[in-house]
């Protein structure tokens, strides 16, 4: 799966296991960890890819991309939409 979110300020990608985000520098960071972040409030992440992690799991949870952890998170994406 490629996929790509745009913003006004930076470029995220999603694509072979990994979340890359550029906005004049690149950065990137493993989906676990990504995932880990969203979960748990853990990982190591840069802070500008912390703020698009909800939109990085929606995208996920989409597209089906996440497998059996997807039931897990849908609770924690509609609680956090609101």
């Amino acid at each position: 799966m490629r996929v790509r979110l745009g913003y006004p300020d930076r470029i995220v990608e999603v694509t072979d296991g990994r979340v890359y985000l550029f906005n004049g520098r690149l950065l990137s960071a493993p989906i676990e960890e990504v995932l880990n972040h969203y979960t748990k409030g853990e990982g190591l992440l840069h802070p500008e890819l912390r703020e698009v992690v909800p939109d990085v799991v929606r995208l996920l949870l989409r597209s089906g991309d996440l497998g059996g952890a997807a039931l897990s998170l849908a609770s924690n994406v509609q609680t956090a939409s609101g």
